[in-house]
């Protein structure tokens, strides 16, 4: 929706509102599930119980016509030759050499990362502000839109036993609804998709009774969005007994889902949750099987964890995710810095059988990334929180190199006995350093909408010298 329709939209009365959303989303669920969608979906099933070895031969096939690409684009034609490559050069001998790919890069030179300057027919748009507020211009082809929401169906959908064609409710980033409206409905209707979309904006204790006896009325068999918001709902409804009706699973994506999120909303819902991990450039995925294992669509894309020199990070260390888009060859993205962290898992074998690698989580992202005084990283703090059941949601936050700031929503019976407990958590996680802890109504999310777990205010330099041993 560009600026002007949305101001147009929010200013609407409801029924208008309404009314644009089943227009938009009839126009959209063509768009996204028409044409090669089907067969599209065929070809990642069949892959997905591909051997290793061929799913090898199919990456570099990709990766050659990629890099045939890349070499029309102004942008790579230039990157390439300083990098001292050639176009006689095999694929993975290319990607050896390929120079990473910032986001700074893409946002301020994504026009000339094109391989073409004229555009195909069908090709959309779109602009992502992410954290700066400075629009990124993402391009996608027709095929290459289909392609993404082919692996939704394939990798995430129909691994939680569920597609897409069954009733969803999605609360996630989108304004659904002015921010001042007062009274329900919080969501509105795509009936072309089966789908209801909910305000995360109106999540308050105020309102979510509003939210659970619309989703006993509506029973969905998918409930899709943002963990923290899908855990607020969740959290609110075992606290007071006012429960939503079952569903099939949960889908979720966009942030880390702790231990204590992923119980709240399994218990909620009376069903499993799912985790996908992907991005709105299109150039990675990674989704849980039914046996709750991170796996890598390695025919979407090309996944690498380097460690802080660069280098491939062992498994179970955590690493800069940087990935490789195999499908979109007109604004390739190779080497990308995504600004995530994960690590591989350990053990690469699965009870499921499919072949493609393992993630053992996705932990945040690198800016977030903690240092202790004695020179480790961290991002996950599950432990902190285990066994302390007053909390609706927290938040961690690393003020200096020796201070930490736990920032608490509590929940009905939490007392100074939870708040010694999460201290002495933090000091066995972190070292000996100062622990404050804040109790708040509320914790604000980005501009994106997301909830930030973890995040960590160190300077470089801070960043560097606890990295090096300094205290």
């Amino acid at each position: 929706m560009s600026g002007l329709s949305e101001s147009i939209y929010m200013r609407s009365p409801i029924w208008l509102q309404q009314a644009a959303v089943a227009v938009w989303g009839a126009q959209w669920y063509w768009r996204r599930f028409g044409g090669h969608f089907s067969q599209f979906v065929a070809e990642y099933l069949e892959r997905d119980r591909w051997s290793a070895e061929r799913l090898r031969d199919y990456q570099a096939e990709r990766l050659a016509a990629l890099f045939d690409a890349a070499w029309r684009s102004p942008y790579y034609r230039e990157a390439f030759s300083k990098a001292g490559m050639s176009e006689r050069l095999g694929p993975w001998e290319a990607m050896a050499k390929a120079p990473l790919l910032s986001k700074n890069t893409l946002r301020s030179s994504g026009d000339r990362l094109l391989t073409t300057s004229r555009l195909p027919r069908g090709v959309s748009v779109f602009s992502t502000s992410g954290s700066t507020g400075t629009p990124t211009k993402l391009y996608y082809t027709r095929e290459f839109l289909q392609q993404q929401l082919a692996i939704l169906e394939a990798r995430s959908y129909r691994y939680a036993g569920v597609t897409h064609r069954d009733r969803r409710f999605m609360c996630g980033v989108r304004k659904v609804c002015r921010l001042d409206q007062s009274k329900p409905p919080f969501w509105r209707f795509s009936p072309a998709e089966n789908l209801a979309y909910a305000s995360a904006y109106h999540l308050s204790p105020r309102f979510l009774p509003d939210y659970l006896a619309f989703l006993r009325r509506y029973q969905p068999r998918i409930i899709m969005g943002y963990p923290s918001a899908l855990s607020t709902i969740a959290s609110y409804a075992l606290e007071h007994n006012d429960m939503p009706a079952p569903a099939r699973c949960v889908i979720t994506t966009s942030e880390t889902v702790t231990l204590q999120i992923r119980d709240v909303i399994e218990r909620a819902w009376q069903c499993r949750l799912f985790d996908q991990y992907g991005c709105s450039e299109g150039c990675c995925f990674a989704s849980q099987c039914e046996h709750g294992r991170y796996h890598v669509s390695e025919d979407l894309g090309i996944i690498e964890i380097l460690n802080a020199q660069g280098q491939p990070a062992a498994p179970g260390d955590i690493g800069e995710i940087v990935c490789t888009g195999l499908l979109n060859t007109l604004q390739p993205l190779i080497r990308y810095r995504i600004g995530d962290v994960a690590c591989w898992a350990p053990e690469q074998t699965c009870p499921c059988g499919r072949s493609s690698r393992i993630i053992e989580s996705i932990d945040g992202r690198l800016e977030d990334m903690c240092c202790t005084p004695d020179g480790r990283q961290t991002l996950r703090f599950d432990t902190v929180f285990k066994g302390i059941d007053h909390i609706r949601e927290a938040q961690v936050i690393q003020e200096k190199p020796d201070l930490f700031v736990l920032r608490v929503v509590p929940a009905e019976g939490f007392g100074p006995s939870d708040a010694d407990l999460l201290r002495h958590n933090m000091l066995l996680h972190v070292g000996n350093v100062q622990i404050e802890i804040e109790t708040v109504e509320a914790i604000e999310r980005a501009a994106s909408g997301k909830f930030r777990a973890v995040v960590c205010r160190l300077t470089p330099e801070e960043r560097k010298r606890l990295l090096r041993g300094a205290t």
